[in-house]
């Protein structure tokens, strides 16, 4: 585990500790006025994501394409690095919103689908790109290669790297945009009920994966 792989895990299992704290307040809502938690979870998830695009920015960006702070399972429901916007949906369902509120919610969804499939096949690409020659060539004969084809390589994985970057920073800025959306149409009521469905959400399929892991490693 390199220095950077290990500093991200320590953040992760520090930011998780956390959201199990979070996670207890937003499900009493007691100990603080709500607006105050909705606040606190918007910060808590904001924190999250800019010590990702850290990592990304830090030159590792294929190790969050495989992040082993996650677990087999959560990584299985991904889309581009983490789970998918449209997912955010399924917890607003049970909030007895509005037809006004309702209406907005479908909008957004229609247009998170459109922009989830066209991030997703820009990420195709991508991918693609690392298989195509003359870069699957070069990685093929990585041993061999004289000076000039290393230097060759290095550039082109260099491309592949800034372009995986931009498609995981569209991805994260889309999960970002239907959040904030979400919170615009909800009152503030509802915005502690999806926060802490979303967290729970986040625990139990952690729970889940740690769980299939030990079963596997008991085997």
């Amino acid at each position: 585990m390199n220095s950077l792989e290990t500093t991200f895990t320590t953040f992760y299992e520090g930011w998780f500790n956390r959201h199990h704290d979070l996670q207890q307040q937003l499900t009493t809502g007691n100990e603080r006025p709500l607006r105050k938690l909705v606040e606190q979870a918007s910060q808590h998830y904001h924190e999250y994501y800019q010590e990702k695009l850290t990592l990304i920015e830090e030159d590792d960006v294929f190790l969050a394409c495989s992040p082993p702070w996650f677990t087999s399972f959560e990584q299985a429901l991904f889309w581009v690095t983490d789970f998918p916007p449209s997912l955010l949906f399924r917890f607003i369902k049970d909030l007895n919103m509005t037809n006004e509120q309702s209406s907005k919610v479908e909008s957004m969804k229609v247009d998170t689908a459109k922009k989830e499939t066209v991030i997703g096949d820009a990420m195709a690409m991508v991918q693609e790109s690392l298989a195509v020659a003359p870069l699957y060539g070069l990685v093929n004969r990585v041993e061999r290669l004289v000076d000039g084809e290393v230097s060759r390589l290095d550039d082109a994985m260099e491309d592949v790297k800034e372009a995986m970057r931009e498609v995981i920073a569209e991805a994260d800025g889309l999960r970002i945009s239907v959040v904030k959306g979400v919170l615009e149409v909800l009152d503030v009521v509802q915005r502690v009920k999806f926060y802490a469905a979303v967290g729970q959400f986040r625990i139990r399929v952690r729970q889940v994966g740690l769980q299939m892991m030990a079963t596997q490693g008991a085997v």
